[in-house]
């Protein structure tokens, strides 16, 4: 189990795009880039429940439950538009071949997701920020593996923000690409390791880290649940040029 006193999280905004900018990923939490308190249960008790999240079949993990959105934003200086996608078909992913579409849920109809959408864009430098792109969001549930192997999610910036665990496990680590072999088999240590608490929002940069994530453990006499946001800042590719091209 990773240690909570090494913990190193960035204080504001500000902190998480210096860290980014200085070594590809940062930690920070949901008060410290601004979020309301509340935000995080709320949107927990509207989005993580049985009308909203489901077990598609052939989807991996076999226990995992999701739903899912694609948001389009454009930047004009500092100000952010947003706007429902047309589309949230993912396509030869995850080691699973062949289109895939899951339970989708209208995250702008809701002011608090926008609100929160905005907030994780934000935590992009501005330097490194396309102009007119596309922002998955992937609401899961997991009982027991969260990821197969370590791997790249093949977009320019991954952002998990926890929001509940039950149970211990469900550690977080980064590689270095050279250091995880074809077959997943892992050849060195983790540049990180660390277990994400609710209220936890880690970000990096994926083309510089395979990463991957323990499996949970459950409690004495108890069942373990993790809900997590895993938000990918697609690359153009992902969506925006024909279909077919990723």
């Amino acid at each position: 189990m990773s240690d909570d006193s090494s913990r190193c999280l960035a204080g504001d905004l500000e902190g998480v795009r210096g860290d980014l900018r200085s070594r590809g990923y940062a930690l920070t939490n949901d008060r410290a880039i601004g979020l309301p308190a509340g935000h995080r249960e709320n949107f927990a008790l509207r989005y993580y429940n049985s009308e909203t999240l489901h077990h598609d079949p052939g989807d991996l993990p076999a226990d995992r439950e999701r739903a899912r959105d694609v948001i389009r934003y454009r930047w004009n200086g500092d100000d952010l538009d947003l706007e429902t996608y047309d589309r949230i078909t993912i396509i030869d992913r995850a080691g699973i071949e062949g289109e895939r579409e899951h339970s989708r849920v209208l995250l702008l109809k809701d002011p608090d997701a926008e609100d929160l959408i905005g907030s994780l864009l934000r935590l992009v430098p501005p330097e490194r920020r396309q102009a007119d792109g596309t922002f998955g969001v992937n609401l899961f549930r997991t009982y027991t593996n969260v990821v197969t192997t370590p791997h790249h999610d093949d977009e320019e910036f991954v952002i998990l923000y926890i929001l509940d665990r039950i149970g211990d496990g469900a550690e977080t680590s980064l590689y270095h690409p050279d250091h995880v072999a074809e077959d997943g088999r892992v050849l060195a240590e983790p540049i990180l390791t660390q277990q994400l608490n609710p209220g936890d929002i880690f970000i990096f940069e994926d083309k510089t880290y395979k990463h991957g994530t323990t499996v949970l453990v459950s409690p004495p006499g108890g069942t373990a649940r993790r809900d997590a946001l895993v938000c990918t800042i697609d690359k153009r590719s992902t969506y925006l040029e024909p279909a077919g091209a990723n």
